[in-house]
């Protein structure tokens, strides 16, 4: 972005076309016919559609998800009218209704328990169930919806045993599915991975020893933790617990009660805006009353605050679901103290609590096997169901009161200079327009020391390695001739906050020479490779990320077939992959069929030389998306960056021809780290006995000034010449002069 010759402090300004009535100093924005209009708060009113049958038949075992990728609401249930054959069906969105295409047989024998979720990744539906025509097992099919239809693949069996009570969930982060259930009486979850029209799963993890019933399940996007909530059956108490995938497993904190007395019919949903978590369920401790709590996830833990009635009456089933057009929390309800009408009320959360609107009704007879879909693109929710009294399926849309403004940093253009009447002519101060400045991270060629180190000589005078803890509040250094050193970032990613934490690791009875060391994402097992016998040792660590709790698995894994020598390892987040760098300055990948297992690694035929960069190797890493390589050598002390076609597929990389020097800092750089965000990069200096920090990242300042420098850059120097470009509202956000 070039911009010349605005003086600041001279007031730009636009003629436009006023539509409605501006006065003098009205902030204005520009519409998309190019009039302009004061900024004003619009609000929409709740409406609930009319009822559309979808199934002529009784059903049960109802569930509702929203395809994004196909616009789409797709219901599955329980087709009782068809031998109770497990039914989805395709429902289009259009104003306040609803219509639907044929329904489709996904399962032909007696299918219950029934949920599903939808995989962004894949853009495939996934349903899973129980079906009766195999023992009950716990099955899982992938839908593709396509116009008003959905085809499916074959199904697959996520466990071989009796289920119930199961959910499931999308991790978007790990672009995993979650599947939470009952089985031999205790709460299980397992992970899956859609590929295609299949689905694959991996081992299952008990959550609780006791049967976990009505579990429900969401996944928080902000924690990137999955969050189940159920009730224990030793005390029926309302639990939630807290869930992290790694690879195709998942491991879990501390079960939390939310409720201490008996509840039923639980189901959790996440709101976004909020960045908690909605507990709605029915509260037999006080009078079966409709209640929710307010949930906040915090590493591996969750706290509550304190309840909220949404109905004060006997609620029978209930079901909710977070609405992102009116950012609220809606349930969808069978009221019994109103003839177990189906209901709706939708819950505001403001800090740990959340308030309710005024029930309203969409269903004058008795409802049950209520499910729920936000359709994003429409702006509304739908509510599918069992009109009990008259055996039909039957879904309403509805959308919840809310008010929302027209000002957006896109559209915001100035204050008015004068009044205008509607259709006139107007004069806009244009105090700015809006320019998107993207923010890159991992960025070497544009990198800056930070003039922040780290001594490791009171510990170490020999460091080879630096790893970090995945939030940045833990740094590890694996000095050779020595141990493993624990320490702790008090402000996380910043060297200058770092404190020895006492704790080590000795590895001498494997290997006296460690030359890295590496940690499984949940910080549950450790990695070493010794320099003695070029071995990666594997270590289990009984308190995660405390290697002083660390003891040998009797594993370990040579990767002489391939090279002799060892410099450094790094594992794929999900622990699928290794990668080993040897001699001659050569990374190879590793496959473990088992993830985070090395008795399962084996030779992927993949490798890449770094030789013809720098063929004194240090270390190397990859950025958070495994499409970047970067590699850091003591021969031209140069971190070299490349670029990987197929994500951490080595035998892809290719060279970008971007470097950074460490020159500056260290002449022997051992090894490379990265922030999770790529915002910093670390640099081991071996023989200077210190840890660098550097900036790796081009992002805006809020509220700072940037000026346009004769080459075209912007940067915050107001230098001569150099003209000023605007002020940041956000880190990739710049109101620019007119």
């Amino acid at each position: 972005m070039r911009i010349i010759g605005n003086d600041p402090n001279t007031p730009r300004q636009t003629q436009r076309v006023a539509s409605g009535t501006l006065s003098t100093g009205d902030t204005v924005v520009v519409n998309s016919d190019g009039t302009v209009s004061t900024v004003a708060e619009s609000s929409f009113s709740e409406t609930v559609g009319t009822a559309v049958t979808f199934e002529s038949n009784s059903i049960n075992w109802t569930w509702a998800v929203y395809d994004s990728a196909n616009d789409k609401v797709v219901i599955a249930y329980k087709d009782l009218g068809n031998s109770n054959y497990g039914t989805a069906i395709v429902g289009t969105v259009s104003g306040s209704s609803i219509s639907f295409g044929t329904s489709v047989v996904f399962e032909s024998a007696n299918t219950e328990y029934i949920a599903s979720t939808f995989d962004s990744n894949s853009n495939k539906v996934v349903i899973v169930y129980r079906d009766g025509g195999n023992s009950s097992y716990g099955t899982a099919i992938v839908g593709t919806v396509s116009g008003t239809s959905i085809s499916f693949g074959t199904p697959t069996v996520y466990a071989s045993t009796n289920v119930s009570d199961q959910d499931i969930a999308f991790d978007s982060d790990t672009n995993k599915v979650v599947v939470c259930f009952q089985g031999s009486s205790q709460g299980r979850a397992v992970v899956g991975t859609v590929s295609g029209t299949g689905i694959s799963f991996g081992s299952y993890t008990t959550f609780d020893s006791n049967r976990a019933a009505n579990s429900s399940i969401t996944y928080d996007t902000n924690a990137q933790k999955i969050v189940i909530a159920y009730k224990d059956d030793a005390n029926n108490y309302g639990t939630a617990i807290v869930g992290t995938v790694s690879g195709t497993s998942i491991s879990f904190g501390s079960k939390v009660v939310f409720n201490a007395s008996n509840l039923a019919s639980q189901s959790i949903t996440y709101d976004p805006v909020a960045q908690k978590v909605v507990i709605a369920y029915i509260d037999y401790g006080n009078s079966s009353y409709g209640t929710a709590i307010v949930g906040t996830v915090s590493g591996t833990s969750v706290t509550f605050g304190s309840e909220a009635i949404f109905e004060s009456a006997v609620v029978t089933r209930c079901e909710s679901i977070y609405d992102p057009t009116s950012n609220k929390t809606v349930v969808s309800y069978a009221d019994d103290g109103n003839g177990q009408y189906g209901t709706f009320s939708a819950g505001t959360v403001s800090g740990t609590s959340i308030s309710f609107s005024t029930p309203v009704v969409y269903q004058t007879s008795l409802v049950n096997y209520i499910a729920l879909a936000a359709d994003t693109n429409a702006g509304k929710v739908v509510t599918a169901y069992h009109d009990y009294t008259n055996s039909l399926g039957k879904a309403v849309v509805y959308n919840p009161a809310y008010s929302s403004t027209n000002l957006t940093a896109e559209n915001y253009i100035g204050t008015a200079k004068s009044g205008a009447a509607d259709g006139d002519g107007a004069v806009i101060n244009t105090q700015g327009n809006v320019a998107t400045i993207p923010a890159t991270f991992f960025d070497i060629e544009n990198a800056f020391y930070d003039n922040v180190e780290f001594n490791t000589s009171t510990q170490t005078t020999s460091p080879r390695t630096c790893t970090f803890k995945t939030d940045g509040t833990k740094m590890y250094v694996a000095a050779n001739n020595g141990s493993i050193y624990q320490y702790a970032l008090s402000t996380a990613w910043d060297l200058s906050t770092v404190s020895y934490e006492s704790k080590s690791f000795d590895p001498s009875t494997q290997d006296s020479d460690p030359k890295d060391v590496k940690f499984k994402s949940d910080g549950s097992k450790m990695y070493i490779l010794g320099d003695q016998n070029d071995l990666v040792f594997q270590y289990s660590l009984s308190t995660s990320w405390d290697v002083s709790t660390a003891s040998y698995d009797s594993v370990s894994f040579s990767a002489s077939s391939q090279t002799t020598g060892g410099f450094g390892i790094v594992f794929k987040p999900d622990g699928t992959s290794m990668f080993y760098i040897g001699s001659p300055d050569v990374i190879y990948q590793y496959t473990l069929s088992s993830a985070w297992d090395l008795s399962t690694a084996s030779y992927a035929n993949k490798s890449h030389s770094v030789t013809d960069d720098d063929d004194s190797a240090g270390g190397f890493t990859f950025n958070s998306d495994g499409t970047k390589l970067y590699y850091v050598g003591y021969e031209n002390d140069l971190v070299h960056q490349y670029s990987l076609t197929t994500a951490y597929d080595i035998s892809t990389a290719s060279s970008d021809g971007v470097t950074f020097s460490v020159n500056s800092q260290t002449t022997v750089p051992t090894d490379i780290a990265f922030s999770s965000d790529g915002d910093k990069m670390y640099i081991c200096g071996f023989s200077a006995k210190r840890i660098y920090q550097y900036s790796t990242s081009v992002a805006l300042t809020p509220a700072q000034s940037y000026y346009v420098q004769t080459d075209g850059t912007i940067t915050t120097t107001a230098g001569d010449p150099s003209v000023f470009a605007g002020t940041a509202v956000s880190s990739t956000k710049l109101i620019v002069k007119g």
